[in-house]
């Protein structure tokens, strides 16, 4: 009889503490994040005189950092396993701006012209993510995320713009319980967006003809990023509550 109370309280003592440990995964919880991060596109420009089509094509990139705010809510889904529903939101902004050169031929001549800047800012970015998270010890996690981002996207010096950037990424990481609440979380992401595009309308005058008769000619300019990517190294401090 004892020994049966024995095991019995050895075995209720291990499913506590086993208990105690995964819990410090579940429930809701906040954190700061931290990234460092690439974005990159394949840019082209087509224009309805062929004389500047091309011009300014080819990859561009830019590195930059990023804050962002994190919330969510882990459940358990399993022996050893959660699964958190969350969203990401970053109070920042970042500029990209591109400049291209236009080519003119005139009956009296040739030359190049120098076409104005052309900036597009993204801001209020932010994520929604389903991450199943894996136990590894009763500090340590192995989790995968997917998200859907979405941005507002501003333009200057052009007729026609996007008002958002959209799309899907995934990421890996690590999460380190650095006390009871307190957690940090270790992860490389990435996100595919979907393609912009965007035009400008400009009117000049323009010598015609060997009489010297000038003309107003409207040019329509395409500026396309395709392919946009997002690469991160992030690392996120937080709170399980």
């Amino acid at each position: 009889m004892k020994k049966i109370l024995s095991t019995t309280a050895i075995a209720g003592s291990m499913c506590l503490l086993g208990t105690s440990a995964f819990a410090q995964f579940v429930g809701p919880y906040a954190g700061i994040s931290l990234s460092g991060a690439g974005f990159a596109i394949d840019a082209s420009k087509r224009s309805s005189n062929a004389n500047s089509d091309g011009a300014g094509n080819g990859p561009v990139g830019a590195v930059f950092g990023l804050a962002a705010f994190d919330v969510g809510y882990s459940m358990p889904a399993g022996k050893g396993t959660t699964i958190a529903l969350g969203a990401t939101y970053t109070p920042m902004k970042a500029d990209f701006t591109g400049k291209s050169n236009d080519a003119r031929t005139e009956a009296t001549g040739s030359g190049t012209r120098t076409g104005a800047s052309h900036t597009f800012e993204i801001k209020d970015a932010y994520t929604i993510y389903l991450q199943p998270t894996f136990e590894i010890n009763k500090d340590a996690s192995f989790f995968v995320k997917g998200f859907y981002s979405k941005a507002d996207v501003s333009a200057t010096n052009l007729t026609t713009a996007p008002n958002d950037l959209e799309g899907w990424g995934g990421s890996v990481g690590l999460q380190v319980m650095l006390t009871k609440n307190a957690f940090v979380r270790a992860e490389a992401a990435y996100t595919q967006f979907d393609t912009i595009s965007a035009t400008k309308l400009s009117t000049s005058g323009q010598t015609v003809g060997i009489d010297g008769h000038a003309g107003n000619t409207t040019v329509t300019r395409t500026f396309t990023a395709n392919d946009p990517e997002l690469l991160e190294g992030r690392i996120t401090v937080g709170f399980k509550f």
